[in-house]
């Protein structure tokens, strides 16, 4: 039975596109949008994985510890990244997700910092980075999720250095 083919009454079910006759598979956008956010978390973590495991050597100690602790900021970043995503400063919240897991290998327990306290951690991490790591204003500023208008002063550093 070859000829016309009747037109398909319930248009929710056509595919999305049609192409010599064939039926082209179109992606629904909700895999476009999984994929962005996996596209956006990798280029995160390819981006940020270093400066955290840095961070994490130089508070808990170089070895296994550090690397744990950022895996697990990692993994936990992984399963909430879409929120995160969604959110007003996915930086910023993977660093306190990271700062979390560093302060749980030292022995602490994840503590709530009361807002009046948060600006301090931010300026004793800032002075951290710079001065233990070595990063300029702007890098410090993308690690730590702020803009690099509201990083704390910091000391000049030699070009020598």
């Amino acid at each position: 039975m070859s000829g016309h083919r009747p037109a398909n009454r319930c248009p929710q079910a056509a595919p999305a596109a049609v192409v010599a006759g064939q039926h082209a598979h179109v992606r629904p956008p909700e895999d476009r949008a999984q994929r962005t956010a996996l596209a956006a978390y990798t280029a995160f973590r390819e981006r940020h994985y270093e400066p955290y495991l840095q961070y994490a050597a130089l508070r808990i100690g170089r070895g296994a510890a550090a690397e744990r602790a950022v895996v697990a900021a990692f993994t936990e970043l992984a399963v909430s990244w879409t929120a995160i995503l969604g959110g007003a400063g996915p930086a910023a919240a993977a660093w306190r997700i990271l700062h979390d897991h560093v302060d749980r290998a030292l022995g602490r327990g994840p503590a709530t910092v009361p807002a009046s306290q948060v600006v301090q951690t931010l300026q004793h991490d800032a002075h951290f980075l710079h001065e233990q790591m070595h990063l300029g204003p702007d890098r410090i500023a993308e690690v730590l999720g702020v803009r690099p208008a509201d990083l704390p002063r910091l000391p000049s550093r030699s070009p020598l250095e």
